[in-house]
């Protein structure tokens, strides 16, 4: 179905286009792309060349529980990559077909459509052209509002808990936290934490609210325990795991951990800066706090604290292998395809505290 619908996003928005074959690291390398019933009857039954179709064979399965709209996925080789990629760097099944018989996920990613609490549109930090275009400006990330098209398998759900008002008031209190030059990364995290928790206790009419128990600040212990889950479930991110776990298990991890700070800041020194800015955009993108129906205020600040901090560690312990922005780059773009797109919220919170109860 096509909508058309005037859509709220961030600045950068309009001027995003995608890097093409010029991209290190495409879309469909290691993401998972679901399709809609429609769409996986439009390749099952699509004519085009023999090499074409024994990879659309291949790469199509029906998922186990599926629905209309989420019915198949484009299953990646053994290498990760997708079977519908070719060697320069197109998608085969574009430039044999044309756009027209793309699923909805490869023809928009990373943009992101949203309906359910309001027309909202943005990219995925997921996407390394997006972080670029991020880390370029100093400015703050203001949003626009914008007249756009979207042929989607289906509208999403109207969300019955939170208000379109309800959001953007939520967001620009986190935004304006992010974005304040005149405090530190470490009181913008205190401080946001404040902010949820205290918002999570309004909600509950409780200041004695056993969330509180959430709040407490993230260690190193905890940020081992989620490098060792990491390392063993996203690929993606085993080098960097591993670099950091190196670290972690020094004589002097602290020591070690300055030291990668200090070099990276010297090398960046508005580091801290595009952190935020990289924030701001996937608070944004994904609708945080209201990421899930099951998610308190609390645990969404002590999630982000937890996002944060894990970021900064996997770039601390790796700074002997950031040589050029383009690595940097490459780091935090995998950090946020794992933390956008696979489970992870909720895998961290449990290990970060084994007694939280979904």
């Amino acid at each position: 179905m096509t909508i058309k619908d005037t859509f709220l996003s961030p600045d950068y928005y309009p001027s995003f286009s995608c890097k093409g074959p010029e991209c290190r690291h495409t879309c469909c390398n290691g993401l998972t792309i679901n399709m809609s019933q429609q769409e996986y009857f439009k390749l099952v039954g699509l004519s085009c060349s023999e090499e074409l179709r024994q990879g659309l064979d291949l790469a199509i399965k029906p998922l186990s529980n599926p629905d209309p709209y989420k019915y198949a996925e484009l299953c990646h080789d053994f290498f990760g990559n997708c079977r519908m990629l070719m060697d320069n760097g197109w998608c085969r099944l574009q430039y044999e077909c044309g756009e027209d018989v793309m699923t909805y996920a490869c023809r928009y990613f990373p943009r992101s459509p949203r309906l359910n609490i309001a027309p909202r549109v943005s990219c995925s930090c997921g996407c390394e052209k997006t972080i670029e275009m991020l880390i370029e400006s100093e400015d703050r990330i203001e949003t626009t509002s914008g007249l756009y098209s979207f042929d989607l398998a289906g509208e999403e759900k109207k969300s019955e808990a939170h208000t379109k008002d309800e959001l953007e008031k939520m967001q620009n209190c986190l935004f304006d936290i992010l974005q304040n030059k005149d405090i530190s990364l470490d009181t913008k995290i205190t401080d946001i934490k404040d902010f949820l928790e205290i918002k999570g206790s309004e909600e509950t009419s409780d200041l004695n609210s056993p969330e509180s128990a959430h709040a407490k600040s993230i260690d190193i212990t905890k940020l081992i325990k989620i490098a060792e889950f990491v390392k063993g479930q996203y690929y993606t991110m085993s080098d960097y795991c591993d670099a950091f776990l190196k670290v972690a298990g020094c004589d002097d991890p602290s020591a070690s951990l300055q030291e990668g700070n200090d070099k990276l800041h010297s090398m960046f020194p508005d580091l801290d800066h595009w952190i935020c800015r990289m924030f701001v955009n996937d608070i944004f993108y994904t609708q945080f706090p209201y990421i899930g129906e099951e998610m308190t205020l609390s645990q969404a600040g002590a999630l982000i604290e937890c996002e944060i901090r894990f970021l900064e560690m996997l770039l601390y312990s790796n700074a002997d292998h950031i040589s050029n922005k383009d690595n940097l780059v490459d780091l935090c773009m995998y950090f946020f395809r794992m933390a956008d797109f696979t489970p992870f919220s909720h895998n961290a919170l449990v290990l970060m505290n084994k007694d939280i109860d979904f």
